[in-house]
């Protein structure tokens, strides 16, 4: 009998060093992320241009929940473009969330830019790291990108559909 209460505890105290810092399940969020984004083009001949821009956005989840609702976002990126298509618009930013913590991400896309400033791209997020709770953050983003006729020039505006998958390193952090 003693030695079974021994077991049970021995159990317990392990599930409880081991338990609480389990990996987490994956999680899933969709929602939408708007955009401003301000650009500096460089002509190289032809109907081919080099951009490089800085985009700050704003997320709202379709559920109205999550760890991404209500988050704020700052990019940069560049692409080559030929006539109106590209295929390496790359760049790297960070998703400020509500609670403080940051999540890094690198991006990639491909699409096209009509005239007058429409266009349309897919893309992928890759999330690199966070801060606080977030840090160690695995996942990322499948995204679609709806660019429209802004309403001033010189800022191009957009916004993305977005499906964002991730896993937190620990359910709980150990604290220290």
């Amino acid at each position: 009998m003693k030695k079974s209460i021994w077991i049970s505890r021995l159990s317990l105290v392990l599930l409880l060093a081991w338990g609480v810092n389990a990996p987490a399940q994956e999680v899933t969020e969709s929602g939408t992320s708007t955009y401003y984004t301000m650009g500096k083009v460089i002509p190289l001949g032809g109907n081919t241009l080099f951009l490089s821009y800085e985009a700050i956005g704003l997320n709202i989840n379709d559920k109205g929940i999550g760890l991404f609702h209500n988050s704020t976002l700052r990019a940069l990126g560049s692409m080559t473009m030929e006539h109106g298509v590209y295929k390496d618009d790359r760049g790297a930013g960070v998703w400020n969330l509500q609670n403080g913590d940051k999540v890094f991400f690198t991006f990639t896309f491909t699409g096209e830019t009509k005239p007058g400033g429409t266009g349309f791209a897919k893309g992928t997020v890759t999330f690199i790291d966070g801060t606080g709770h977030c840090a160690g953050i695995q996942g990322g983003a499948e995204l679609i990108r709806y660019v429209v006729r802004s309403a001033t020039e010189e800022i191009g505006q957009n916004y993305h559909k977005a499906i964002i998958k991730y896993r937190l390193a620990f359910v709980n952090k150990p604290t220290e």
